[in-house]
């Protein structure tokens, strides 16, 4: 352990966090959650691949991969649990929900820290549900249903599995609409609600509470530092929310795993007619065809826990004498054609194989690879002044004004 993390760990209380090596937390006591709302839409493995390959699109090169998701929800559905999604309306005023997610680096680890990893012994709970637990238990209330903290392959697989191992629904919506880098691009803070308290809860099974820091910004430092000690694996639930919390405005994104859902689907039919599922994607989610060439390159970073790179791609067909750079911190966040700004944050950008339509993640592109760039416009928050301060283009170093897609 290098002197910052032991002075992370050390002064962490000063915060109001406690860190501690935990037992495993009891079942959340939800009276009655098991047999579910009667809205509720039960989801099968179809509509779980369609979520995940929609979810991929809508990550923009970060939340994690297709394979991820799957392999995170495997479990689930080889012991045979129901996963379900629930609409927000059906959601009571005092029925609560809370948000359990990973965060980490995609950045992979050195052979050093693989083997001072490999030497710490692991929990048998999985750390992201210990970390839902963790919260109800110290709430004292029970969850109803989950919220997704983002949508990505596997930040959205995280959520329904914990879901699933619980026996409760999955919130039809999620707090970005999108992937997103740091923590504090929110819709729920951006509301003017309060994500705290928050639990936390490592691989190793080191667990803590957040209770209070001395500005929302510290909140992504804590976790950050806490993930980097946690093999860029850290468990997090925060957002404890009930429904009469979630129904004000703009404190969720609705409809988006839904929607993620729509898009997934369209590809799948499309290939299965034998159509353009490239086109069949954009226009079911409503985007623009940036762009498509072949990949020249992507070197990328570890940037503070970061991955931080940028993809240059060679256009082809009517893009033949054009080329495009798209700048990534975990997710896609900026884009130029032959130097000119193409796409400003908080727009989506995601770059899909230009065959299968299938997205891809940061940072795996092959040299030679044909890739077709598409542009979605962000959910109405995030283009608001506030929105904009947490999520637009001077938030990222960049000098240009924010101009939407």
């Amino acid at each position: 352990m290098t002197d910052s993390r032991r002075s992370f760990l050390r002064n962490a209380a000063l915060l109001g966090v406690g860190v501690s090596a935990l037992p495993a937390v009891a079942p959340v006591s939800a009276d009655g959650a098991a047999a579910g709302h009667p809205d509720e839409v039960k989801l099968d493995r179809t509509a779980l691949e369609d979520i995940l390959a929609g979810c991929a699109v809508l990550g923009c090169g970060g939340g994690g991969t297709y394979a991820e998701g799957l392999a995170r929800l495997s479990p689930e559905l080889d012991a045979g649990r129901p996963l379900r999604l629930l609409p927000v309306a059906a959601l009571g005023d005092d029925e609560w929900v809370a948000s359990p997610y990973g965060i980490g680096s995609l950045a992979p680890q050195s052979e050093e820290d693989r083997a001072r990893f490999a030497a710490l012994p692991r929990a048998k709970e999985d750390n992201v549900e210990a970390s839902f637990r963790r919260l109800s238990l110290f709430l004292g209330r029970p969850f109803v249903a989950v919220v997704a903290g983002e949508l990505g392959p596997w930040s959205t697989a995280a959520a329904l599995s914990t879901a699933a191992r619980l026996g409760i629904p999955l919130l039809d919506a999620d707090r970005v609409g999108r992937a997103t880098p740091e923590a504090t691009q929110d819709s729920v803070a951006v509301a003017g609600m309060s994500t705290l308290p928050l639990a936390a809860v490592s691989p190793f099974g080191d667990a803590l509470i957040l209770e209070k820091v001395g500005a929302d910004a510290r909140i992504e430092d804590l976790l950050r530092a806490l993930s980097v000690a946690s093999a860029g694996d850290l468990g997090v639930t925060d957002a404890a929310l009930s429904g009469r919390d979630i129904r004000r405005t703009g404190a969720l994104i609705t409809g988006t795993i839904s929607r993620a859902r729509a898009l997934g689907r369209a590809v799948r039919e499309s290939v299965a007619a034998g159509t353009d599922p490239v086109e069949a994607l954009r226009a079911a989610g409503a985007g623009q065809r940036l762009f498509h060439g072949t990949v020249l390159d992507c070197p990328w970073h570890d940037n503070a826990g970061f991955l931080v790179g940028e993809l240059r791609i060679r256009g082809s067909g009517e893009f033949a004498s054009s080329d495009y750079r798209i700048r990534f911190k975990n997710e896609n966040i900026v884009a130029w054609k032959d130097g000119a700004v193409s796409v400003l944050p908080p727009d989506l950008i995601s770059v899909v194989d230009s065959r299968t339509a299938l997205a891809i993640s940061n940072p795996e592109f092959e040299p030679g690879r044909a890739v077709t760039v598409l542009g979605f416009p962000a959910p109405a928050i995030w283009r608001t002044p506030a929105g904009l301060r947490v999520f637009g283009p001077a938030h990222f170093g960049l000098e240009e004004a924010y101009r939407p897609l």
